[in-house]
């Protein structure tokens, strides 16, 4: 999953502020059974609040 990379900004919504763009601040990597998904580790530019996104090998952000 080399398209989503720390320091990458996202199109997701602030819990805290609401602003609509996160950044990535780091990727992870988890192995199931049959599946790699993605934990993504987000912070919002306004308010500086941290988040965390699972997301399937194959999605794409835009």
């Amino acid at each position: 999953m080399g398209h989503l990379q720390s320091g990458q900004h996202i199109q997701k919504r602030c819990t805290n502020c609401f602003h609509d763009k996160m950044e990535i601040i780091k990727v992870s990597e988890r192995d199931f059974n049959e599946k790699v998904v993605y934990m993504l580790w987000i912070q919002c530019p306004e308010c500086g609040t941290n988040d965390s996104e699972l997301v399937p090998e194959n999605l794409s952000f835009s």
